[in-house]
């Protein structure tokens, strides 16, 4: 497996990335004690194009794309149309039947921030959850540098919503050990 800066290498070398992540613990029936963290990356001159790109799929009167929400015909039109959007993607997943959903997510993240950071990747969004659900975000972002797993360079922002450029607009960035509120912004804009 190429490690995930190799892959970038290729991609817009000169350029800022940014990172939209979602998560999904599948059903317990079919994939049981799994936890998948998933990372949309986008170099950020991209940014506008791909949310236009993404908006041009929305159904009349479709706020968001949910796969959930999706029959299988719009299903493969989605998976093409996100294949060809100028984006890399990286689906982190832990499995264990004994750990907690937190710990399992706790374990993803981790392992996505080390990779995101290996690829330079310094902006991170996720959807917002609860406050004290946050706060354990951000306290494992403090401990990573600590524990020599990151750099000190990774800003994590919490917003409102599925991070996705389809349904979110503006706003701007935030800093390590902050946290975006629901309602305090979304997306940033490109340059």
């Amino acid at each position: 497996m190429l490690p995930l800066a190799g892959l970038m290498s290729g991609h817009h070398q000169a350029m800022s990335w940014s990172a939209y992540v979602d998560e999904s613990q599948p059903d317990p029936r079919a994939d049981p004690g799994a936890y998948l963290l998933a990372a949309a990356m986008l170099p950020t001159e991209d940014l506008q194009a791909t949310r236009a790109a993404v908006r041009s799929l929305l159904l009349r009167g479709q706020r968001k794309l949910h796969w959930r929400d999706e029959n299988e015909q719009r299903r493969k039109l989605l998976t093409a149309a996100v294949a060809g959007l100028e984006a890399l993607h990286l689906v982190v997943v832990h499995v264990d039947l004994q750990a907690s959903s937190e710990r399992r997510r706790r374990l993803c993240l981790r392992r996505l921030l080390c990779e995101l950071d290996a690829a330079g990747i310094a902006q991170v969004y996720l959807e917002a959850r609860e406050t004290r659900q946050n706060g354990r975000d951000l306290q494992l972002l403090d401990a990573l540098p600590a524990q020599q797993a990151i750099g000190p360079t990774i800003r994590m922002h919490h917003q409102p919503g599925p991070p996705r450029t389809a349904a979110l607009d503006t706003g701007r960035s935030g800093r390590r050990g902050r946290h975006r509120t629901p309602g305090s912004g979304g997306l940033p804009r490109s340059a």
